[in-house]
């Protein structure tokens, strides 16, 4: 498993374990107070962040060839995956409230900071599963 790999399967590790337990916060939250105060359950999406420590965790890979054409490729097209999934998030953020809503509503800024998030996140999610399936998800024929 090389280094990109690793890094992926961190990333997508901690994003989904953030996401988890903010799902489990808000459910429990909004048991407990009502749902506005439940949204500080996305408190637990802070863990996501910790995916972002991992190119300093897991070193550059020593050898002579440590990057090649097909890495190259597989990175190109994992970005491409990121981005269109984070450009798809922002259309629909921006686009739900609008259809549910209609045009002469309002809504708070406090959302703003909620779409940057999930923009960033799934960006960075989408990008690592899309390194991993490239790859094929583990390391068949290598030998540690």
């Amino acid at each position: 498993m090389n280094r990109a790999q690793k890094i992926a399967w961190s990333l997508v590790i901690a994003i989904s374990l953030g996401f988890i337990l903010s799902c489990i916060a808000i459910a429990i939250l909004y048991v407990k107070v009502g749902m506005p105060r439940a949204l500080a359950g996305f408190g637990f999406m802070g863990i996501a962040g910790l995916g972002g420590f991992s190119p300093l965790i897991f070193r550059k890979d020593t050898g002579k060839v440590t990057f090649d054409e097909r890495d190259k490729l597989i990175k190109r097209r994992a970005a491409l995956a990121g981005f269109g999934a984070s450009y798809l998030f922002v259309g629909l953020a921006c686009m739900i409230p609008f259809s549910i809503l209609g045009p002469k509503a309002t809504m708070s800024v406090i959302w703003l900071p909620n779409i940057f998030m999930g923009t960033g996140l799934s960006l960075f999610f989408v990008t690592s599963v899309a390194i991993l399936v490239q790859y094929g998800w583990t390391n068949k024929g290598e030998r540690s």
